[in-house]
């Protein structure tokens, strides 16, 4: 069903990442329907957007959608959301096209896709990158998996989200695009914090020290965003540490797979861990929270 043109959407999972997300696709105009554990999430968007409908379960949010939309954590409540009780699976149908946006790996993803596929629904595996920042401003870079007809029908709701969209291929391209994402990333966040950690004890001036490295060939997004908020002991979440260890352990799993082992992202991990450990609350800090367990 379209309204307006534009296509229905049920969007379930309004955290950290998912609540930015949702509040642009009701800005752009798409019929929303939301489902959130916490209801209170949902009717805070319900009394930002007056469209806005709120759904009792995961089935009921897919019940009316032509692309449900979820983003949630971790691979248990992907598949709890799609194949348990009250799930997506039970109001599946021909015309839906379903999209995840989570960190999951390729196996959940075909799992998923294969099991949709039975009722006539299509599915696209979309991780995203760029953290809450890219999510309130809609500028996340989105990687997806899945026919060309389901990333058709998906692109329209990308593109009130993200600002780079990428067909990567088949399900499960966009979770493996991810996890290559995540590495690099993870090495990028260990290079700040060995490299601010050198700086201090060098006895150099921190500021100066972010300002002249963040102009030259050592530059990147890690070290002009997470290194100022290192230095000042900022650790609030734009992407959790909990979430990050995660992301490396799906990589590292898959790298196994491959034959391959992946030494500096496990070194990461166990920095990572550390921090975890040792900050309060540790699994909910930003991932620069990894400079306290240097």
């Amino acid at each position: 069903m379209m309204s307006n043109g534009k296509p229905r959407v049920g969007f379930i999972g309004l955290g950290l990442m998912g609540a930015g997300m949702a509040r642009n696709i009701a800005r752009a105009g798409f019929p929303l329907t939301v489902y959130n554990r916490t209801r209170l999430r949902s009717e805070e968007l319900v009394a930002e957007f007056g469209g806005v409908t709120v759904a009792d379960s995961p089935r009921h949010a897919a019940e009316s959608a032509d692309v449900l939309v979820s983003i949630v954590s971790d691979v248990p409540d992907v598949e709890a959301i799609y194949l348990g009780t009250d799930g997506v699976i039970e109001a599946a149908h021909s015309g839906l096209t379903c999209v995840d946006m989570g960190t999951v790996g390729a196996d959940c993803a075909s799992r998923v896709a294969a099991a949709l596929a039975k009722k006539g629904a299509e599915f696209v595996d979309a991780p995203v990158s760029g953290g809450v920042w890219g999510a309130k401003e809609g500028t996340l870079s989105i990687m997806a998996g899945g026919s060309d007809a389901a990333y058709a029908a998906a692109l329209p709701v990308f593109e009130a989200m993200g600002k780079k969209i990428v067909h990567c291929g088949p399900v499960g391209s966009g979770q493996q695009t991810k996890l290559v994402n995540q590495i690099v990333v993870a090495l990028n966040l260990e290079a700040v914090a060995e490299g601010l950690l050198f700086a201090q004890k060098a006895g150099l001036n921190i500021q100066t020290t972010l300002d002249a490295v963040g102009a030259g060939a050592a530059s990147s997004w890690a070290w002009n965003t997470l290194g100022p908020r290192m230095a000042s002991g900022d650790y609030e979440p734009g992407f959790k540490i909990a979430h990050q260890i995660k992301d490396l352990r799906l990589a590292i799993e898959a790298a196994e797979k491959a034959g391959i082992s992946l030494r500096g992202a496990r070194l990461v991990v166990e920095n990572l861990q550390r921090a975890q450990e040792i900050l309060p609350d540790g699994g909910e800090r930003g991932t620069q929270g990894i400079i306290a367990a240097l």
